[in-house]
């Protein structure tokens, strides 16, 4: 019951697909490390705001500015969750896990030779 409610906030894990025998069933997601799918609120929240999307700190014109602020607000609110002041920490919004990363590596004060990333399977 609880797994099922779960699918069932998540879009596309409604879909079937076909297997070897051309018979189709349940979709099973088993990429979900860059391409999870999204939740529908995340959907809808996105669908609301897209009329007022404009550029980031860059504008002063009304969707500049309600983009501006809610840019503004995401950072305070992630920095709240995770137990960070705003004030000495720095939150890092990146478009996936390798591209905060790098966004994260470029800002330490290390040379470059000393970042180095690796990538491994665990056993």
């Amino acid at each position: 019951m609880f797994q099922n409610v779960w699918r069932s906030e998540f879009v596309g894990l409604e879909l079937d697909g076909p297997l070897l025998d051309g018979r189709l069933a349940r979709f099973v997601n088993f990429d979900n490390a860059a391409s999870t799918p999204p939740l529908r609120t995340v959907v809808k929240a996105i669908e609301q705001f897209l009329p007022y999307y404009a550029a980031v700190h860059r504008g002063t014109g009304f969707k500049a500015r309600i983009s501006t602020a809610l840019y503004d607000e995401a950072h305070e609110t992630i920095a709240r969750f995770v137990g960070a002041s705003p004030d000495t920490n720095t939150v890092i919004i990146g478009r996936n896990t390798t591209d905060a990363i790098n966004k994260l590596a470029y800002r330490l004060p290390w040379p470059a030779c000393r970042i180095a990333m690796r990538r491994g399977v665990r056993t």
